[in-house]
C-alpha cells in the first residue's frame, strides 16, 4: 500500500506541473505584461515525457519446473523481463527535465519508475522472477543542473543519474532490442549518486568527469572511499559517434583498499540512411573480487545492427558474448560451481562462466505512440546457469505507449 501511495503522489505532482505549463501556455490578461514572470518564462523550459510499458514472455527451459530446494540457483543473467510465461506491467515511467541553457543556467531532472523495473532497481539481487517484490515504485534520477559560464559553458550535474557506461539504457523503448543485454545486466552500474562535470573541449569532443559513492545509486556509500569516473565523447562527422567510458573506486563491502576497475568503449556508426551498428566492449577487474579470491576479472563484447525496413518496421539483431571466468559479477568460478535441477553440482570442470546470446526484436509502429516489439532470444552457458540448464530460449510480445 505504501508503494501505491507513493506512485500516486508523483502522479499528482506531475500532472500539476503539466497543469501549471498549460496555464502559463495560455496567459491571462495578468501574464499578457511586456515582462513575463519569472514562473512563466521557467514552465516554459521544461520537458514532459514518459512511457507504458508491458509484455508477456514464455521461456522454453521452463524455469517454473524445478526440484523443490534448487530456485534460488537460476542466476540473474538477465535484467527486468524476467517472467514466465506471464503478462506484466514493466514500466511506467514518468519524467521531468529542465536543461540548463545560457539564458536559464539552472535546471533539473526526476525520473520516476512504477512497475517490475522499479523492484530491480531498487533491489538489484532480487530472485530472477520478481516473486519477492518489495518495491514497486522508485526514483531513477534526481538532480540539479547548472551551467557556469565558463568558455563554452561548464555543465553540472548533482544528485542522482543514470550511469553513463555501456551502449543500452535503462528505457528500453530507446534501446534497438526489447530486452536489456548480458553486458547491461551483468558487467556494469545502473546509476549513481554524486556529481559531474562535462565541457566542450572541441566542437566533436565532449569531456566529463564523475565523482559518485558507488556503484547503483547507493545514497549512503558501503565504505569511506568515492569512486571516480569520466567519459570521452567523440562525433566524426554526423555518421560516427565513439565514447570511451571509465570508472576506479571501492566497491566492496566496508572495504576501501580493494578497488575495482571498468573500462568501457562505445561505437555508434550510421552505415547507410536507416541503418546503425552499435559495438561496445567492456574489460573490468577488482582486487579480491573473484568468487575464490584474487584478482577477480570480466570482460564482454557486443554488436546490435538495427534497420529500418519503413517508416513504421525495422528489425534488430544483437549478437553478445559476456566471460566471468573469476566469478567477480556472477559468484560462479572453477570449483564454485551451481546445483542443476537434481542437486548435482556443475560447472566444477570448467573455469568461471561464459555466456553467449542472439536477440532478434521486430520494433512496429502501430500509430504515432504506440510501440510493438516482438522478440526472441537465445542465451548458451557452459555452465548449468539457467536452473540446471545451458540454455534459454525465450519470446516475448511488448507493448509500449508513449506520451
Amino acid at each position: 500500500m505504501k508503494y501505491v501511495l507513493k506512485f500516486w503522489l508523483a502522479c499528482i505532482v506531475w500532472l500539476a506541473c503539466i497543469a501549471g505549463g498549460a496555464i502559463t501556455s495560455f496567459p491571462s490578461s495578468a501574464y499578457a505584461a511586456e515582462d513575463e514572470s519569472r514562473l512563466a518564462a521557467f514552465m516554459r523550459g521544461i520537458e514532459f515525457s514518459g512511457f507504458v510499458d508491458t509484455y508477456y514472455s514464455y521461456r522454453y527451459s521452463r524455469p517454473d519446473k524445478v526440484e523443490t530446494g534448487s530456485e534460488n540457483q537460476f542466476l540473474n543473467l538477465r535484467a527486468w523481463d524476467r517472467r514466465h510465461n506471464s503478462f506484466a506491467l514493466s514500466n511506467i515511467q514518468l519524467s521531468v527535465f529542465k536543461p540548463s541553457t545560457e539564458e536559464s543556467p539552472i535546471g533539473f531532472g526526476f525520473v520516476t519508475h512504477f512497475g517490475d523495473i522499479a523492484n530491480q532497481v531498487m533491489n538489484p539481487d532480487t530472485n530472477e522472477f520478481g516473486d519477492e517484490i518489495s518495491d514497486k515504485f522508485a526514483i531513477q534520477q534526481g538532480f540539479v543542473t547548472y551551467k557556469a559560464p565558463i568558455g563554452n559553458g561548464l555543465d553540472f550535474k548533482v544528485g542522482r543519474f543514470a550511469t553513463w557506461i555501456g551502449s543500452e539504457l535503462i528505457e528500453t523503448v530507446d534501446n534497438p532490442n526489447y530486452s536489456r543485454g548480458l553486458l547491461f545486466t551483468n558487467a556494469i552500474p545502473y546509476t549513481h549518486t554524486g556529481i559531474a562535470i562535462s565541457y566542450p573541449l572541441l566542437d566533436t569532443l565532449t569531456t566529463s568527469a564523475f565523482f559518485v559513492n558507488s556503484w547503483d545509486g547507493q545514497d549512503q556509500d558501503n565504505n569511506s572511499a568515492k569512486s571516480f569516473g569520466y567519459q570521452f565523447h567523440w562525433a566524426f562527422g554526423q555518421n560516427t559517434d565513439v565514447v570511451f567510458n571509465g570508472i576506479h573506486g571501492a566497491e566492496r563491502e566496508d572495504s576501501s583498499k580493494d578497488l575495482r576497475h571498468l573500462w568501457d568503449i562505445v561505437v555508434a556508426h550510421r552505415v547507410m540512411e536507416g541503418t546503425k551498428l552499435i559495438l561496445n566492449g567492456i574489460f573490468g577487474t577488482e582486487a579480491g573480487g573473484g568468487a575464490t579470491g584474487g584478482v577477480g576479472k570480466w570482460w564482454g563484447f557486443s554488436g546490435i545492427l538495427s534497420q529500418d525496413i519503413t517508416d513504421a518496421f525495422g528489425l534488430a539483431l544483437r549478437g553478445e558474448y559476456f566471460d566471468d571466468g573469476d566469478g567477480a559479477m556472477t559468484g560462479v568460478a572453477t570449483g564454485a560451481g551451481i546445483e542443476d535441477s537434481l542437486g548435482a553440482l556443475v560447472g566444477t570442470r570448467e573455469k568461471g562462466l561464459r555466456v553467449w546470446g542472439a536477440t532478434l526484436t521486430a520494433n512496429i509502429k502501430i500509430r504515432e505512440n504506440l510501440l510493438v516489439r516482438p522478440e526472441v532470444r537465445y542465451d548458451e552457458a557452459n555452465q548449468g546457469a539457467f536452473r540446471g540448464h545451458r540454455s534459454d530460449l525465450s519470446t516475448a510480445m511488448s507493448f509500449a505507449y508513449l506520451f
